[in-house]
């Protein structure tokens, strides 16, 4: 099965491969096209995440040819798995509060994370979270050394392109809605800030 989501916005891709490998037998090959970075490293990254084969291609027309075989689903026991509460820090904004105290602020609860014993299995930023990850120094630093420790770190697709930072990110991966979603409905709670 071929299909085509060239100029489709997040989460449509993602969505739209889902619908299609729902519909296919195991061991079939389903084709996506995609047309930006994100959407491709978004299908690639649904694909992994349900333990299927996914390969990908640049072709002629200098589209992104993405191959998954639907197979049989397998996991691996996460031997760091007792390190992790499974909660995810949602991040809406680079400050908490106002001005140059809420920029303080944030950085300073994001520091105080890496000296919990237990932490969030993942943080996802949106809206001008976005620039915790692009261009507050302090900041990226810091969610470098949780994503060191294993937490798994996702900036809007979205929002990136809208602040027009896409080429800024300095940590973490291009996160879309549907994996938003889904981490958020499969936690065991979500703090926001």
């Amino acid at each position: 099965m071929k299909i085509d989501c060239r100029g489709l916005a997040c989460p449509e891709p993602v969505i739209n491969t889902k619908k299609s490998l729902d519909l296919l037998d195991d061991n079939a090959l389903l084709e996506v096209l995609v047309d930006s970075n994100a959407s491709r490293e978004n299908v690639i990254r649904f694909a992994n995440n349900e333990g299927l084969s996914v390969s990908d291609e640049i072709t002629e027309d200098g589209s992104v040819k993405i191959t998954i075989v639907k197979g049989f689903a397998c996991s691996v026991v996460d031997p760091d798995g007792d390190k992790f509460l499974n909660k995810v820090l949602f991040i809406k904004d680079d400050k908490v509060g106002e001005g140059e105290l809420g920029s303080k602020l944030i950085v300073g609860f994001l520091k105080s994370i890496l000296e919990l014993p237990k932490l969030p299995k993942t943080v996802i930023c949106v809206n001008k979270g976005i620039y915790l990850t692009t261009k507050n120094t302090a900041a990226v630093e810091i969610l470098q050394e949780l994503e060191k420790k294993g937490v798994e770190i996702f900036s809007c697709g979205v929002c990136l392109d809208f602040y027009e930072v896409s080429d800024e990110l300095k940590v973490g991966v291009v996160g879309n809605a549907y994996g938003t979603v889904e981490s958020l409905l499969n936690s065991d709670g979500t703090i926001s800030l």
